[in-house]
């Protein structure tokens, strides 16, 4: 191979992992403004069931609302959750704060986060099905499904 070709693949591995990049940072951004108007809409239907019950509208119509609303929620959740994940972060279940993937408890509130099931508790490394160690750490992997703070209890 020549100067010249080895100029080019270099360029084209580079023009792929740009490209991949710009993508993943698009999917991002629509992703981004599909919670903002989720949220909108959340927002439009809390005002809409405020509305209902100063109104007295028929009890139907009220639940219609709530369900909407439950259904809005969770969609809410569902981005925030797929956010986290390209974001490599995780939310406090107590508090709501955002907080690095491999943390253990929040540093806002001190709740014990779960433990994620296919990452090594000592490093964060993901684990191979069935391995008994971390093959970034060396550390053994811990079988028990138990929490942080279940362990601090239990001693």
């Amino acid at each position: 191979m020549t100067i010249f070709d080895d100029v080019v693949v270099n360029a084209k591995s580079a023009a792929t992992a740009v490209s991949k990049k710009a993508g993943e940072f698009f999917d991002l951004s629509k992703l981004r403004i599909s919670l903002a108007s989720l949220r909108s809409e959340l927002a439009k239907q809390y005002q809409a069931l405020g509305e209902a019950v100063y109104n007295g509208d028929p009890v139907e119509e009220i639940e219609a609302i709530k369900e909407e609303i439950s259904a809005l929620k969770q969609n809410v959740e569902d981005v925030e959750s797929v956010l986290d994940k390209a974001k490599n972060t995780v939310t406090c279940p107590a508090c709501g704060e955002k907080l690095e993937k491999n943390s253990k408890y929040c540093s806002t509130c001190g709740t014990a986060l779960p433990k994620a099931k296919n990452l090594c508790a000592n490093c964060g490394y993901k684990l191979v099905e069935g391995a008994k160690f971390c093959a970034a750490c060396g550390k053994p992997v811990e079988t028990a499904e138990e929490t942080p703070a279940e362990k601090v209890e239990a001693e």
